[in-house]
């Protein structure tokens, strides 16, 4: 049925697949796991873990529901991110503008009439000319650099850990980015759990998915201190990433049994603190945004009207 219903036809020949493999006598678990680039390996885990325990379509209820939220919040992130730059390639493009088409006309006028120019107005026509000499240079230096920053993340482990340090980071979006992260731990690692997945297996699933090397970090040394008999909170308390509440949480957790519990709780937290954070972040871009254009044009405007006062005042 969902085979017939699907219209995409690479995810209708999957499920046809997995059908077959069925009626083969193999388990729906591993019909799964025979195509990885549409089913992660917490799809796969959780499903075994729910065919084991014969609690199959809650376990895919639970599924579904995850996904789902780490969809709505990857999209919310993304829009929040995307927004700020959208604005910021449309500043670039109207000070390249003025560079290119306004600036050169008063340079010409400036140019017959004589006299001496001030620092802004000499700063604004050199930066003009660069512009109109260099503009493929610029463009070419951009095209190699983020061929080589992508290059470096796919191959360079190192590169990509300082990366994602920096960006965690960063003033404002970093504990955004902070907070989406820690809900999307939490709650992979809450959905396994509750599905009866062995803790370490979590662990090691969760590190793959997380897709963080930061964070990837500290799930291993979390995953080698339960292994040497340790808490699972105790690593996580020396992370500067990680703040004390989900620390205490995962403690009492521990203690009284509940661990997925409170890790549910954790990232319903942390998911309604991404989404005031959002909500805050839109509410401020766009002014902000306004103010530095503003300021951008505003200088461009005065390295024209300053020269043009002083000559009418020499008239």
């Amino acid at each position: 049925i969902l085979a017939i219903q699907t219209e995409n036809k690479t995810f209708r020949r999957i499920l046809s697949n997995i059908e077959e493999d069925l009626r083969k006598g193999i388990s729906f678990s591993d019909a799964t796991a025979k195509h990885p680039k549409i089913f992660p390996p917490i799809f796969v885990n959780m499903v075994k873990a729910g065919e084991a325990t014969g609690n199959l379509d809650e376990t895919l209820d639970r599924l579904a529901s995850y996904l789902e939220n780490q969809y709505d919040l990857k999209k919310k992130i993304q829009s929040t991110m995307a927004y700020p730059l959208v604005l910021f390639v449309i500043m670039i493009f109207v000070v390249i503008f003025l560079m290119v088409s306004i600036v050169p006309t008063f340079t010409k006028m400036f140019a017959q009439l004589g006299g001496d120019l001030p620092g802004i107005t000499l700063f604004m026509i050199g930066a003009s000319k660069a512009v109109q000499n260099y503009w493929w240079l610029g463009l070419l230096t951009l095209f190699m650099l983020g061929i080589a920053i992508r290059l470096l993340l796919k191959n360079n482990a190192s590169f990509r850990y300082y990366v994602h340090t920096f960006l965690l980071k960063m003033p404002i979006f970093g504990k955004l980015l902070q907070k989406e992260a820690i809900s999307r731990m939490t709650r992979t690692l809450s959905s396994l759990v509750a599905s009866s997945v062995p803790i370490l297996e979590s662990l090691s699933i969760v590190e793959r998915v997380v897709n963080n090397p930061v964070l990837a970090k500290i799930l291993s040394e979390a995953r080698r201190s339960l292994e040497n008999g340790r808490r699972l909170s105790e690593p996580l308390s020396r992370s500067w990433l990680i703040p004390p509440l989900v620390t205490q949480m995962v403690a009492i957790g521990e203690e009284t049994g509940s661990l997925d519990f409170m890790l549910e709780k954790i990232a319903d937290f942390y998911d309604a603190e991404v989404n005031r954070t959002v909500d805050t972040l839109k509410s401020l871009i766009e002014p902000i945004m306004i103010v530095i254009l503003a300021v951008l044009v505003g200088i461009v405007v005065l390295s024209i009207v300053v020269p043009m006062f002083s000559m009418l005042q020499q008239i």
